[in-house]
């Protein structure tokens, strides 16, 4: 909670501090790695020289400060986390310029240099510092920067067109196969059903039963006892 509080405090004291008139613009160095480069601040109109400092700010994260003038044989200090031989300040009367040796990817950014007045910072000059690879436009200089990035964006737009447009074909494709393969299996297993049904029926109608009837004899008089037999008839009977 500390922390988010001082993050807050910071960007608000920055953001009132500077003014339209301090800095007009940022200049644009544009760098490839392993090379020096030097940030110039000019402190010929600032008073409280020993006021003067340097901020950095690297994408996504808060403003720092990078480095202030101090009371010792180097006439600058160094903050907590830039401690590293490849940063050093030219120091005098006019100047409190900010030199960077061996640039590495991870130096980007933007560099502020202004007088600390209380809470107040006041910016006198600003660099946006980029590698030449990962060069991007801070700000364009004529209409036809502007129309060269339009064409590129539209040339991108294109490439994605022709493969989205040659794999919604394939897919009609694909489809419509799958429907007539349906269809037509569906026609043969219907067509096959149909011609099933006559042959059961003819079987079933040619199905016989046999039924069994049982005739008795009449006794004979001439006899004493009574004797009944039976003769069993078999008659084909045909069922429609």
């Amino acid at each position: 909670m500390t922390t988010l509080f001082v993050a807050l405090c910071v960007l608000f004291s920055l953001f009132t501090a500077v003014n339209s008139s301090d800095i007009k613009e940022l200049h644009v160095r544009t760098v490839k790695s392993g090379e020096d480069v030097t940030m110039e601040c000019n402190i010929s109109s600032v008073t409280g020289k020993d006021k003067v400092v340097w901020f950095r700010q690297s994408s996504g994260k808060l403003p720092q400060i990078f480095a202030k003038p101090y009371q010792n044989n180097l006439g600058y200090k160094l903050a907590d986390g830039f401690n590293d031989s490849r940063f050093s300040i030219s120091v005098n009367d006019q100047k409190f310029d900010l030199n960077i040796k061996n640039i590495r990817e991870d130096d980007v950014g933007e560099y502020f240099c202004g007088e600390s007045e209380g809470s107040i910072l006041k910016f006198t000059s600003g660099t946006h510092l980029q590698f030449e690879d990962k060069e991007t436009t801070h700000r364009p200089t004529s209409g036809s920067t502007t129309e060269n990035s339009t064409s590129s964006d539209d040339e991108g737009e294109d490439h994605w067109i022709i493969p989205l447009a040659v794999s919604n074909i394939i897919s009609v494709i694909v489809i419509t196969v799958l429907v007539g393969v349906l269809y037509k299996n569906h026609r043969k297993d219907s067509s096959s059903s149909n011609h099933q049904i006559p042959t059961n029926q003819a079987a079933a109608d040619d199905v016989l039963n046999y039924a069994a009837v049982s005739f008795a004899k009449k006794p004979s008089s001439s006899r004493t006892f009574r004797e009944k037999s039976h003769e069993d008839v078999y008659a084909q009977v045909k069922i429609k």
